[in-house]
């Protein structure tokens, strides 16, 4: 039966990226030119001197010349203090290329310590272009603070005996890990805390089935935090294990 969940939702994942997706009432069918962010969330945080993230967008055909489309802010789901605490131009996709760009720097001025703040980037397109990707960027930012005091939470689908996880430093040493946990039928939180010096780290988790957090009736996830920080989370199926590079206090 697992498998039989594993192979559907193999399929719908491939289906939702390569699926049609309807703009300006355009649907994608893979014949016309599709542009989109790549991630729909990314996360920042901002230091005294300012900061920068780049967002990196795709697009379905090619074109001899550069393509630039303009990027707006829904102040509705907008949460930034002030329009004078970011600043981004127009997305750019060079000629002769699929790939795209677009900078945006942040200051921390009126960031209050230990908030975070959301910006929600659209991408306006054309009549006749469709949307691959997201149109939607949400870029998640925090002022900088310094942080050591971690906290796993893992909410279980009903086989935690098959979930287990560590942390590695740059020499490669597991520095904590943890795991398996019991089976229960309606899934269970697991938390785990404790304190990692200054420096940068991977994260793994790991499904000994192979489906990750996802056994068709309970769909788990976790979140790897330090204060209003986030260094890792995932949910759902994510297969054998799924890893997040990390650094505290960079």
């Amino acid at each position: 039966m697992k498998n039989i969940r594993k192979i559907l939702t193999m399929s719908l994942v491939a289906f939702s990226f390569f699926a049609c997706e309807e703009n300006e009432n355009v649907t994608y069918d893979g014949s016309q030119t599709g542009v989109g962010f790549r991630e729909a969330t990314q996360s920042l945080t901002v230091r005294t001197e300012g900061s920068m993230i780049t967002l990196d967008a795709q697009a379905t055909t090619l074109s001899e010349s550069d393509r630039t489309y303009n990027v707006t802010v829904d102040m509705e789901a907008t949460t930034a203090p002030s329009p004078s605490n970011y600043s981004f131009g127009t997305l750019t996709i060079p000629a002769n290329s699929f790939d795209g760009s677009m900078d945006v720097t942040f200051n921390d001025t009126d960031l209050v310590d230990f908030v975070s703040y959301d910006l929600v980037l659209k991408l306006e397109l054309d009549a006749g272009l469709a949307v691959v990707g997201s149109q939607t960027a949400t870029i998640t930012f925090n002022k900088y603070i310094l942080c050591n005091d971690l906290e796993l939470t893992l909410n279980e689908d009903s086989y935690g005996s098959e979930r287990t996880w560590d942390i590695v430093d740059s020499t490669g040493a597991i520095v904590q890990s943890g795991g398996p946990f019991g089976n229960v039928s309606g899934g269970e939180v697991q938390t785990a805390n404790f304190t990692l010096p200054d420096g940068c780290y991977t994260f793994t988790i790991y499904d000994s089935y192979g489906d990750g957090q996802a056994d068709g009736n309970v769909t788990g996830d976790y979140s790897l935090d330090c204060s209003i920080i986030n260094h890792a989370s995932g949910t759902g199926n994510w297969g054998s294990s799924e890893s997040t590079d990390f650094c505290v206090n960079p």
